[in-house]
């Protein structure tokens, strides 16, 4: 996970240059070595914005400026270099001035050879790569904040669509060129199809089902799309060097030659050419029937609707997406119907699929409800261990020390829930009425 979220900016950056590159040379424009060096330290210097916010030391503005997320409950994490916070400001100083001039450097290398029209290409390939790693960063570290999850997410899929969209024109030129109509569809479709099984057919045979252990969302998708990448970082880099001649011919010369286009292969029969449209079929409908039932599922929960979200999740669970949250939401739902046994069976399964500080909490509010207080202890503590900044586990463990006579015990889990939930009125109420009984019996 850490290689490749940190390899992933580097890939984009390479291929923005790549490209730009490629534009060059299509239209002719001469350059020098030089000129290629300055071009090359413009798109890198870019990288280097990301990878010092990446690497940054834990617990400053900007160590999550790039990525999927903080992986929260799930057993993996990005390691971090760790960069010292002085080294970040000061990198950032250094870096940007270099950046902002060696980009002007370029252009104007450029210029001396081309009209301003022909380097439109090269120049929306700079602004790309500015809009997705530069501009980002600065202003991380003008303004010396930090993005939270949701704005990373959004982040990273920015980059990753204009990657996409980069890459899918380049091939798509690759093996049709020009021409459109069916040959071009056709293509298009097969790389859905094959993209769709790269991604589902892992997500089937690792589910907790079957052969894995980490549910969909906890972990195993994050795997998944390591892996994908890092094989495509490996083979997009062999090819960018275009020392296939084939390759370099279709996509740095002006039109297409019979020499240089690919030949299908020899053992493709019909049979096969329909195997495969049928299995990207289905693997294409999977693909996308996941992600609207996981959207429909996320929906009926925020909706309430319970018993849609419940027949959701069941059919998620038929295609590997299975996930603790829902076993818990189950759990949720049969303790407010007043069915104890069946919540607690639906939180243990939710635990069994992986432990969650929430599956915990649920266990231990049935216990309590059922009168076993030793259990719910057990559940309450379990679910600090996993989430230390759990305000309603703090506040249960407190209300319980409180019955039980343990005022002091009481007092520092109370302090603790009202200080994670300040807008709490019941917890201040409580916290109230044992500091009262810690005053009456004289405890300081």
């Amino acid at each position: 996970i850490t290689l490749y979220l940190t390899w992933s900016p580097y890939h984009y950056t390479g291929q923005n240059y790549g490209l730009a590159v490629m534009f060059l040379r299509r239209r002719e424009i001469a350059f020098s070595d030089a000129t290629k060096k300055l071009l090359y330290a413009s798109f890198i210097l870019s990288f280097a914005f990301v990878f010092v916010s990446l690497h940054r030391a834990l617990g400053g503005a900007g160590a999550r400026s790039y990525g999927i997320g903080n992986f929260a409950g799930t057993p993996f994490h990005f390691i971090h270099l760790g960069i010292p916070t002085e080294f970040w400001k000061l990198a950032f100083g250094v870096v940007g001035v270099s950046y902002v001039g060696v980009s002007l450097a370029a252009i104007r290398a450029l210029r001396r050879n081309a009209r301003f029209a022909d380097l439109v290409p090269v120049i929306a390939l700079m602004i790309a790569q500015a809009l997705w790693f530069t501009v980002p960063n600065v202003w991380l570290w003008i303004t010396q904040s930090n993005l939270e999850s949701r704005g990373v997410g959004w982040l990273f899929v920015w980059a990753v669509l204009g990657h996409s969209a980069q890459y899918l024109w380049i091939t798509t030129y690759y093996a049709v060129g020009r021409e459109g109509g069916k040959r071009r569809w056709g293509y298009l479709l097969a790389t859905l199809g094959a993209g769709s099984a790269i991604w589902t057919i892992p997500a089937l045979v690792f589910s907790p089902q079957l052969l894995g252990t980490h549910p969909y969302n906890m972990g195993l998708f994050l795997m998944i799309a390591s892996a994908v990448n890092l094989q495509h970082f490996i083979l997009d880099g062999a090819i960018w060097k275009l020392r296939d001649s084939g390759v370099g011919a279709i996509l740095i010369a002006q039109t297409r030659t019979e020499a240089a286009s690919p030949r299908a292969p020899r053992w493709r029969q019909p049979w096969v050419t329909t195997a495969g449209w049928a299995a990207a079929a289905l693997f294409t409908v999977l693909s996308i029937y996941g992600l609207a039932e996981q959207t429909h599922w996320e929906s009926s929960v925020n909706r309430g609707e319970a018993q849609t979200a419940l027949r959701s999740a069941e059919r998620l669970r038929w295609i590997g997406r299975d996930d603790p949250r829902m076993a818990s939401f189950e759990g949720m739902v049969a303790m407010r119907a007043g069915e104890s046994e069946a919540s607690l069976a639906s939180y243990r399964q939710s635990l069994e699929l992986h432990p969650t500080a929430e599956a915990y909490f649920g266990l231990a509010v049935v216990h309590t409800d059922r009168g076993e207080l030793r259990q719910a202890e057990a559940a309450l503590r379990e679910c600090l261990s996993l989430n230390p900044k759990h305000g309603k586990a703090h506040r249960l463990l407190g209300v319980q020390a409180w019955h039980r006579g343990e005022l002091e015990t009481a007092r520092r889990h109370l302090l603790r829930a009202n200080r994670l939930m300040p807008g709490d009125v019941a917890v201040r109420q409580e916290l109230a009425g044992v500091l009262a009984a810690l005053d009456r019996s004289g405890t300081p």
